[in-house]
């Protein structure tokens, strides 16, 4: 670590106590200037850091600020590495270049803010600073493992806002996680295959979590369908990411695609409402029956067709 990133974690270690310059620069061996500059880094990149002559520098209590050192203080998943950026396109696009240099598995991107963040079908995804999660995590992933891992995705992110004190979550089939009845979540999942073995080379999960609601309101395109998943949580961000990932591996290392299909069945809303199944020619209406033991959506036409859905979308605005 530089010594920006070795200030940040004295500051996260003695986080709502005042540490001198000079006590800084003893415990990091380094000069007073060069903490002093370090300093003047992190808050340039937003970190809120109090100062106070005769004191020194503290991060307070309830500072929101996200960094690989305040991860790690919830963090319980092992062989975590982080790739942290102040801005990227995307998160999904660097974990990619960096699989496809062979980073190992268990290598986390994320970013402040990313300036082409994306969703399904080419949407793009809203990613202010100071607001929100945006990370992708980098896998290896066994065959069997491969197709429940938006699924695995959607419910780690929904235990990972609730064990970090926010809000009740739900699901909406396939990859989108509410709260309060709208998304605070997206979900993308990209692989690429390994044509040698006809298997997957490696994969790479994209999480958006809308942590908290931007200072100035989610933007115009997202207001009416947006939520935040945490309200009044300190340092909720940090919480969050390492949340996330915590019950991510958890599911992910001790695979039982039966117990991930049970919660994902649990924690979706769909079940039992009408909904729109888009389709490239349109929208059609349809009965939510059930998920299956595959996350597939059971869905009944109003002709009384019934069909298994293994892929695609639904909306409940029915037009």
């Amino acid at each position: 670590m530089n010594t920006k990133q070795n200030v940040l974690k004295a500051l996260e270690e003695n986080r709502g106590r005042y540490i001198s310059g000079a006590e800084l620069a003893e415990l990091l061996g380094v000069s007073r200037t060069a903490v002093w500059k370090g300093i003047s880094a992190l808050k340039a990149e937003g970190v809120k850091i109090n100062s106070l002559t005769g004191s020194g520098y503290m991060l307070p209590v309830d500072a929101d600020t996200l960094s690989e050192q305040g991860i790690a203080k919830y963090l319980k998943a092992d062989g975590i590495s982080f790739r942290i950026y102040d801005s990227v396109d995307s998160t999904n696009n660097v974990a990619k270049r960096l699989a496809a240099d062979g980073c190992e598995e268990g290598t986390v991107v994320i970013a402040h803010t990313q300036s082409g963040g994306k969703g399904r079908q080419g949407r793009k995804f809203c990613s202010p600073p100071e607001a929100g999660v945006y990370m992708t995590i980098v896998l290896r992933p066994e065959p069997k493992k491969v197709p429940m891992l938006t699924v695995l995705a959607a419910v780690a992110v929904a235990e990972g806002i609730e064990n970090a004190g926010g809000k009740s979550a739900s699901i909406k089939w396939v990859n989108d996680v509410f709260a309060d009845g709208k998304k605070c979540c997206g979900i993308l999942t990209e692989a690429v295959a390994d044509l040698e073995s006809g298997g997957v080379e490696y994969a790479v999960v994209g999480i958006g979590v809308n942590v908290t609601e931007p200072a100035d309101g989610f933007d115009k395109s997202i207001r009416d369908v947006a939520s935040a998943a945490c309200d009044g949580v300190a340092d909720a961000r940090n919480k969050v990411a390492a949340e996330v990932i915590n019950a991510f591996f958890a599911r992910y290392c001790n695979f039982d695609k039966a117990e991930i299909a049970a919660e994902y069945k649990r924690r979706s809303f769909l079940i039992g409402r009408t909904v729109a199944v888009v389709k490239s020619d349109g929208e059609k209406c349809a009965k939510v029956l059930d998920i299956d033991a595959d996350c597939h959506l059971t869905v009944e036409y109003a002709d009384g067709n019934i069909v298994s859905l293994s892929a695609g979308e639904v909306s409940l605005k029915l037009k």
